[in-house]
């Protein structure tokens, strides 16, 4: 029976997180788990992301800071007997980030940060106006614990 890996590597984890397009972002209200999938960046430990100043995920975060971030990639389906329904399964490479939501209110951080962004998606590098700066939401996680799991590779 194949079993999962769990591990202990920092840059094995860090990889995973770069190798990511998406990340699910965890949080709780007062009624109950948001989760949302969201464009990030990752650099110096932190995670970074980004959204408009405005709406439920930013209300929440205010109030309560603590998120779960997860990462994945690498789903694959596989069987080792087709006919066979238990010998089904699914490879992944996945890290798990708890931390809490700072708010970054410094420009030069927000301008880094959404270059950071538009590198990791688009590969190039980007000049952005002040108000596009200005008007936008930056949050930085900080890392209190990482964990991560290979299942099949």
């Amino acid at each position: 029976m194949l079993r999962p890996r769990f591990l202990s590597h920092q840059p094995e984890m860090e990889a995973i997180i770069h190798e990511a397009m998406v990340c699910y972002v965890g949080m709780t209200s007062g009624e109950g788990p948001y989760v949302l999938p969201m464009n990030f960046a990752y650099a110096d430990g932190c995670v970074y992301l980004h959204a408009d100043m405005h709406g439920t995920k930013i209300d929440i975060l205010r109030q309560h800071p603590a998120v779960c971030i997860n990462f994945n990639t690498g789903n694959e389906l596989f069987h080792r007997h087709k006919e066979v329904g238990c010998s089904w399964g699914m490879k992944f490479k996945s890290v798990n980030v708890h931390g809490k939501v700072v708010f970054v209110e410094e420009y030069d951080e927000k301008y880094r940060v959404m270059k950071l962004v538009m590198q990791k998606y688009s590969g190039e590098d980007y000049e952005f106006s002040e108000p596009s700066i200005r008007n936008l939401l930056v949050m930085r996680i900080e890392i209190e614990k990482i964990t991560g799991k290979v299942y099949g590779y």
